[in-house]
């Protein structure tokens, strides 16, 4: 069972526990407390609950975008490897016929 990890955001202390291990939790705290910062550095921002919930937000977006990027790679890679199977075909056909020609 994964042990918490004592985490700081916005001054606040957080104990999280999570299955993907400290060094992540740690990491994935540290971009919420720079995001929520950042926000809150803008001096538009009343509350914590305002800056976490903008956090979220771009960092909802961020993800939103990487996953559409994945996405268009994946297919990318698809058109790529039909095209590299199609052409592996046509190369074994013609040294087929090329045998067969003597």
């Amino acid at each position: 069972m994964p042990q918490p990890v004592e985490v700081v955001i916005m001054g606040q202390t957080f104990s999280v526990t999570s299955d993907d291990g400290e060094e992540h939790v740690r990491e994935v705290a540290a971009h919420v407390d720079r995001t929520m910062r950042e926000i809150a550095s803008r001096g538009k921002v009343v509350s914590s609950f305002t800056a976490a919930v903008l956090a979220a937000l771009n960092i909802a977006s961020e993800w939103h975008k990487l996953r559409q990027t994945v996405a268009e790679t994946d297919a990318a890679i698809e058109r790529l490897a039909d095209r590299l199977a199609t052409a592996g075909d046509a190369t074994g056909a013609i040294k087929e016929r090329a045998i067969r020609n003597g």
